[in-house]
């Protein structure tokens, strides 16, 4: 997929690359839209059960924001390619009413991060700002990664994940946990 772009991304051109016949494809997807969605599904899916593996059982809303990171960046920086085919769905796939994929609005997205800036805000660990503000400047910070290995495939995200906790602790002013 990331080779060849979502608009050329055929079921039979898909099966070819997988290396297997298109009509195996056709059995469990019945369209190029069903599959494509799929992969979408299954790779955020992931990434969100990384990250609630992460903090559970991390106490505190700044270490949790830290383990939150962390996960995050180290799911993009181990499954870029995943990540990579799945973004460029989100931002090439179109509803039914024409809406692009990534601007439909879903809280379930943030929901995790939502929580815990929320309870960071409601004990004063972080500053108190509107939860809105708070999880857009977060998740834009954490998705620098995923542009990134887009723009790059094979770029090296030491540094930035070297920074990205530190800045998110800065912005939200808080204490390093």
């Amino acid at each position: 997929m990331n080779e060849i772009g979502y608009h050329r991304a055929s079921l039979a051109e898909i099966a070819g690359r997988a290396q297997i016949a298109k009509s195996a494809v056709v059995y469990y997807f019945a369209s190029k839209d069903g599959l494509l969605l799929e992969l979408v599904q299954t790779v955020f899916g992931a990434l969100g059960g990384r990250l609630l593996e992460a903090i559970d059982g991390v106490d505190g809303p700044a270490a949790r924001l830290r383990a939150y990171a962390e996960a995050y960046l180290a799911y993009v920086d181990a499954e870029r390619h995943a990540i990579s085919a799945a973004v460029e769905i989100v931002v090439s796939h179109r509803t039914s009413d024409g809406t692009p994929l990534y601007l439909v609005e879903n809280d379930e997205d943030t929901a995790l991060l939502r929580s815990i800036l929320r309870a960071g805000m409601e004990d004063g660990t972080f500053t108190s700002m509107p939860l809105d503000v708070a999880t857009g400047l977060a998740e834009s910070v954490v998705d620098r990664a995923i542009t990134l290995v887009q723009r790059n495939p094979h770029v090296d995200l030491s540094e930035l994940r070297a920074h990205v906790v530190p800045f998110l602790f800065r912005g939200l002013g808080a204490e390093d946990a």
